[in-house]
């Protein structure tokens, strides 16, 4: 089992239930990049997140950090 905190819980429950079902914080890791990389930067350029970019950003900080 992964640890993270409730508030990533609720968001991976959310938009990546996959990811809570693995015990590989690696892979776990991985589907969130590909998340990100699809959904979380703003137009026009792309360099910046969007508002979703930056909660799964903390997500994925949340998880690396815990795991």
């Amino acid at each position: 089992m992964l640890n993270m905190n409730e508030n990533s819980r609720r968001f991976l429950e959310k938009y990546l239930p996959s990811a809570l079902l693995t015990d590989n914080i690696r892979d776990a890791l991985e589907s969130l990049y590909r998340l990100i990389d699809e959904k979380g930067f703003a137009p026009p350029h792309y360099y910046d997140y969007n508002d979703f970019g930056r909660e799964a950003q903390r997500v994925y900080d949340d998880l690396y950090l815990s795991n």
